[in-house]
């Protein structure tokens, strides 16, 4: 019988299987079976009462039954005006019996759920499995209570994606309270939670921006006088993240006592003059720390009136901090520059005298000022130029990381003055590149002359040693250096040498170790303050020579053996 009632109708079996169990039947296709079926729709629609009503409101008042036809045909358009929507908005109706387990989607059920819901089961099989247990406790609490409730869930389609979808149902209650059926609606929702879970990303990116930064958001109602901070706003004020509401009273309790009425009056002309707000101010953190803001924002108006103001509030403590530290390293270095003692300067990279200290000034005559429009070329004197640029060279290049020389520094007034200068590179700190010179300019007139009178006196020494046959050396133990003077080096070796390595020496004079000689000499300098040895020095090629030895010993604070100094010469 149902294949054939498909036939006439041109459905499936499976719908008019649907109508058996209390499905709706549109109301053409009712019009077609009740036609099929010769009975009357209304009886297959309604019910035998209504038909009996109807026949009894015919034979009893004509007005009446055309009033009641009218109503009829009303319900029916707006049943399909309701169907009509339902495709446009893409709400599915359903209805579950709860006696029968039947379940009845309205016509657009699949092109919600991406598959046909014929039975309970169906809906099961498409639901997402991880949300059924919270939907089932739904259910099961509104059966128990009668209470209509609310719920969010995805179903799967058979291609693989994935839908939200949201249900609104409440249950249908016989006479006794018991719930026959559960009716109600659902919807797709997946575009508005693809959007929730885009901004939830966009606010946790934003959230850690603004952490990073040490850079908070907030904004102010100016009617309600209500504030909306962010997390990192919170932070900064060193308090919980939205642990209360913010408001303007907390706000300014949290400043020092000298800015609120600086910032006060900061934000009114801001409202009122529509001046810009930017300010900066302190405050006291819950630990009693203090902690320095930036802070910046604008004024929002409608209809001529300020309506809110949004804003950015930054924690500006360390850059504060580093600003005075570098300051007051500014200032030492300043005064390290101009009262040292050594002429300080920095250059260009083409020599021009960037800064100069007074010290530096006083050597050559010119005021700091003079000098920084001169380069050191211009100051050098001719003869120490070529030298002093070769220096430079090597220096730009990366030959050499810095440089020392004596030459003559020009005066303003005429002459010269004979200084070291020591130069070194300085790089740009982020590129690395050669930024500038750094020289350290000393005085050595005094030293020069010390140094001309020493090797004088050093020269009278040599001659009167030369005059009995003898030459001068030295020999710094500490340091392992030897030296000879030229006539000393010519009689051991041949030819002068300004150092000899230790071990040659010792060679000479066949020596068991280093050690061991100097512990003979110790012996020696333990009963007397100096040492006259005589030796056989045997020189390269085999030749021999005896050699007389005069020494006398140096000590060093803790009185070790430090230095010998003496003369050689032939015996």
């Amino acid at each position: 019988m149902l294949k054939q009632v498909a036939e006439a109708l041109g459905v499936s079996s499976a719908a008019v299987h649907k109508w058996t169990r209390g499905g709706e039947i549109e109301y053409r296709k009712l019009r077609v079976l009740a036609d099929f079926l010769g009975v009357n729709w209304v009886w297959l629609r309604y019910g035998e009462q209504a038909v009996l009503d109807l026949a009894t409101a015919a034979g009893s008042d004509e007005q009446l039954t055309e009033i009641r036809r009218k109503h009829l045909a009303e319900i029916m358009e707006n049943e399909a005006r309701m169907k009509f929507a339902q495709n446009v908005s893409g709400i599915v109706t359903w209805e579950w019996n709860i006696l029968t387990d039947a379940v009845a989607y309205s016509a657009n059920a699949e092109q919600l759920f991406g598959r046909p819901l014929r039975l309970l089961n169906d809906f099961w099989a498409a639901l997402e499995p991880a949300d059924a247990p919270a939907l089932r406790a739904r259910q099961e609490e509104c059966l128990r209570s009668g209470a209509a409730y609310e719920a969010e869930f995805r179903v799967r389609w058979p291609a693989g994606d994935t839908r939200w979808i949201a249900s609104r149902a409440t249950c249908v209650l016989d006479a006794d309270r018991r719930p026959v059926k559960m009716i109600g609606v659902s919807f797709d929702i997946t575009q508005r939670c693809l959007a929730e879970q885009a901004l939830r990303q966009n606010q946790a990116i934003l959230d850690k921006a603004q952490s990073i930064a040490h850079l908070g958001s907030w904004f102010w109602d100016v009617g309600k006088d209500d504030c909306i901070w962010s997390d990192e706003a919170y932070r900064i004020f060193g308090w919980q993240p939205q642990a209360f509401k913010v408001t303007m009273e907390r706000y300014f309790a949290a400043m020092v006592s000298e800015d609120r009425e600086r910032i006060d009056a900061a934000i009114r002309r801001a409202i009122g003059e529509r001046q810009p707000y930017r300010v900066e101010y302190s405050i006291l953190l819950p630990d009693g720390r203090r902690r320095h803001i930036h802070e910046e924002g604008e004024v929002l108006y409608g209809e001529g009136r300020a309506e809110a103001m949004i804003g950015a509030t930054r924690d500006v403590t360390d850059s504060r901090q580093a600003a005075v530290a570098f300051s007051e390293s500014e200032e030492r270095f300043r005064e390290i520059f101009e009262q040292a003692a050594l002429g300080l300067a920095h250059l260009d990279l083409d020599g021009r005298w960037q800064k100069v200290n007074r010290r530096l000034a006083d050597m050559v005559g010119y005021a700091p000022t003079e000098m920084e429009g001169l380069s050191f070329q211009q100051l050098t004197h001719p003869e120490d130029l070529e030298d002093n640029l070769l220096r430079l060279d090597q220096l730009l290049s990366g030959e050499i990381a810095h440089f020392s020389l004596e030459k003559r520094l020009l005066r303003k007034q005429g002459g010269h003055v004979w200084v070291n200068v020591s130069a070194s590179l300085s790089r740009h700190p982020v590129s690395g590149e050669p930024w500038h010179l750094i020289a350290v300019v000393e005085e050595v007139a005094e030293r020069r002359e010390a140094r001309r009178v020493l090797e004088a006196a050093g020269q009278r020494s040599e001659l009167a040693l030369q005059s009995i046959g003898m030459a001068s050396w030295e020999w710094d133990l500490a340091a392992g250096r030897l030296r000879l003077s030229p006539p000393a080096a010519t009689l051991l070796f041949g030819a002068p040498q300004e150092e000899v390595a230790e071990q040659r020496f010792l060679d000479g004079l066949r020596a068991a170790s280093r050690q061991r000689w100097l512990d003979s000499l110790e012996a020696i300098f333990n009963i007397s303050s100096r040492a006259q040895l005589d030796v056989l020095w045997h020189g390269e090629g085999g030749k021999t020579l005896p050699l007389a030895l005069s020494l006398v010993a140096q000590r060093d604070e803790g009185g070790v053996l430090c230095r010998l100094i003496g003369a050689l010469g032939p015996r």
